[in-house]
């Protein structure tokens, strides 16, 4: 990180220093984004932004998808563009035009190409609302966009390269020979603002990088990706399947994968016991009185199932397993001396994702969350967050493997308080309440008066604990001033795989919210009514995901303990089916998942046959290993050993009794 001085009113770019011209694209002034071109709004110092940084590739990458949209409008004359994002490593624009495929791509990076290498200015210009209506007057996408984001006689940014323009409040690299290795990856359909009911969209994706060697490295590793992809282990190894005719986005696990989802359910049963969280189960379909009142209806009655009876009443399938484990809390009334209090539950949720958004087992309709809930007093907060950032390494070093995990600290905007839950103090007559401000008319509920101010405390101290847990356990982590939820601060978890990726699984979640739409309390040593914090929280997310990280990570190699096929016994020819149907028997009276191949095919042909399934170890036995009552023993690496029978179950109990990653030999 560099900071240079600054002072009011000078350009960011010309402090710059020349050596780095090429690398900085961006800078900040107390959290806030600037472009190079920008002038400083006050003395200070500016952070300069590199393009290799994190925050570099995520400008880099909002500056190709313009780049893409430049190049394609330039080439279909008709294409309207709608709007881009970006993730990680990848970007997207939608656009209204004409279909296009894959084959199309090279001419379009043809023309990226050519407008990256003539270097064009990307210049900031600001308007009034009225005149950027008038650029995109062609564009009925771009001016529902102006018009949701600005009001009348508001000013925004409008960015030029060249002929083309784009609403956007950026920031933007310096100009376009910054953007040096980029690759369009894929189309899709999509509809506009995401509903099926609006009118059909073009969505291209693609990739840029600050130079081609990191570009190669990603389009290598993504190669690799797609040889794992979560979808074909499955159907190689028999896991899960879909059936869009009777239930569509719905995953039906087979006995295989049953065995794999049961198996992490059971883990986490054991973690959770083990740091006091009390297993319980809530019912799937609930009235829609539930949903209002915990303010799911609001946010998601688009992507909810939801029914009317016959006799009048609605109902809707639950999309979050909260409302449910608040329903237990409250049968029982609590003093302080019972908190905390919380519940864990393998409980299955339904969203209804779009048909165009579906794939796989990382976005079904239907999905399981690792759920926990923990009804806790705020002077609770900061011992439970630092037992569940506890919780997280202890799992993923076990599954995983993984020593990489980066941890990200959402917290409030203190300039827009309206966009979240906050207390306030009327100056009148010392009423304090919470509200959304940004929901309702902003006055005292008791007297009526508009005289108010922020009590920023709840927050400030919420925040506190999860800031203090992570620095007591020594976790690095990265602060994100603006993106904690309308409801209180949250603490997100990363975890690499074994191809680089960055996942986001586990969280960590404050909600102020809740306990008052539920009206929720305990009793103070001061015999006072007080509200708890709910302390929302997953460690692999939902099941149906991690199932397809797991299966990605380890290319269907599963640790033994989570194989649904431990062992895999061949004889060597029919002469010895007897022998092999003994030892099997032996293992799977052992609990070791094992079966026999007693068919009529070749040695080698029942090895190649079972490679698709990956069992942990396959066994062979024939004349030599039975007059010797051993077993021939092949892992995964095709490397051979002689064990006695008992000798190996005991060995490969332990593996999997230790929840093992390696192999016993």
């Amino acid at each position: 990180m560099i900071n240079i001085k600054i002072k009011k009113g000078e350009k960011f770019n010309n402090i710059v220093p020349e050596k780095l011209k090429d690398k900085i694209i961006a800078t900040r002034i107390n959290d806030k984004l600037y472009d190079l071109y920008d002038e400083a709004p006050e003395d200070g110092e500016a952070e300069l932004i590199d393009i290799y940084s994190a925050e570099g590739e995520k400008i880099l990458l909002h500056s190709a998808a313009h780049l893409l949209a430049n190049a394609v409008t330039d080439i279909y004359k008709n294409a309207l563009p709608n709007t881009s994002n970006e993730d990680e490593n990848t970007f997207y624009y939608d656009f209204k035009m004409d279909p296009v495929s894959i084959e199309d791509f090279p001419i379009i990076e043809k023309k990226m190409e050519e407008i990256a290498k003539n270097n064009i200015k990307i210049e900031k210009i600001i308007l009034s609302k009225e005149e950027i209506l008038k650029i995109f007057k062609n564009n009925k996408y771009k001016i529902d966009k102006i018009n949701d984001n600005l009001k009348d006689n508001m000013e925004s940014s409008v960015y030029k390269q060249g002929d083309y323009m784009e609403f956007c409040r950026g920031p933007h690299v310096p100009s376009t020979g910054y953007i040096k290795a980029f690759k369009l990856l894929s189309v899709s359909s999509t509809n506009y603002e995401g509903d099926i009911n609006k009118e059909k969209m073009i969505r291209i994706y693609g990739t840029a990088f600050p130079d081609k060697k990191l570009l190669n490295s990603f389009l290598a590793k993504r190669e690799e990706a797609m040889k794992r992809d979560h979808r074909r282990i499955g159907a190689e190894m028999d896991l899960f399947m879909f059936d869009n005719e009777r239930a569509p986005g719905m995953p039906f696990y087979t006995p295989n994968g049953a065995i794999i989802r049961n198996e992490l359910i059971n883990y986490m049963k054991e973690i959770n016991k083990s740091h006091g969280w009390e297993e319980v189960w809530t019912a799937h379909v609930f009235k829609d009185i539930i949903w209002k009142q915990s303010g799911h209806y609001d946010k998601y009655k688009n992507d909810m199932f939801l029914f009317e009876l016959q006799n009048g009443d609605h109902y809707g399938l639950k999309p979050m397993n909260c409302p449910g484990h608040i329903t237990i809390f409250q049968r029982n009334a609590y003093s302080y001396r019972d908190m905390p209090v919380k519940y864990s539950e393998p409980g299955t949720v339904y969203r209804y994702e779009k048909s165009g958004e579906m794939g796989g087992l990382t976005r079904p309709r239907g999905f399981t969350i690792d759920d926990g809930h923990g009804f806790v007093r705020p002077d609770q907060v900061l011992e439970e967050t630092i037992s569940l950032l506890k919780m997280v390494p202890e799992i993923f070093r076990t599954i995983l493997g993984t020593e990489e995990i980066s941890y990200d600290l959402s917290v409030i905007d203190k300039d827009h308080p309206e966009n979240y839950l906050v207390s306030y103090i009327c100056n009148n007559c010392s009423t304090k309440f919470e509200m959304r401000a940004v929901s309702k008319e902003l006055k005292c509920p008791n007297c009526g008066s508009f005289d108010l101010k922020v009590d920023f405390s709840m927050w400030d101290n919420a925040t506190d604990s999860l800031r203090e847990a992570l620095k007591t356990l020594n976790l690095k982590y990265t602060e994100y001033p603006g993106e904690a939820a309308f409801y209180g601060p949250k603490i997100d978890i990363h975890i690499k795989d074994a191809l680089g990726r960055l996942w986001q699984l586990s969280t960590i979640q404050l909600d102020f919210f809740m306990p008052i739409n539920f009206d929720l309390s305990y009793i103070d040593r001061d015999d006072k009514k007080v509200r708890p914090i709910i302390i929302h929280r997953a460690i692999y997310g939902s099941y149906e995901r991690f199932i397809a990280i797991l299966l990605e990570h380890f290319n269907g190699k599963l640790p033994t303990w989570l194989s649904p096929l431990q062992t895999y016994v061949i004889p060597v020819s029919d002469n010895y089916n007897d022998y092999a149907s003994n030892i099997n028997k032996i293992l799977t009276e052992n609990n070791i998942r094992s079966k026999a191949d007693l068919s009529g095919e070749t040695l080698s042909k029942k090895i190649k046959l079972i490679r698709k399934m990956r069992p942990s170890y396959i066994i062979v036995v024939g004349e030599k290993e039975q007059n010797a009552n051993t077993i021939s023993v092949r892992n995964r690496k095709d490397k051979m050993e002689i064990f006695e029978i008992n000798k190996f179950i005991d060995y490969i109990k332990k593996e999997i009794e230790n929840h093992k990653i390696d192999q016993i030999f």
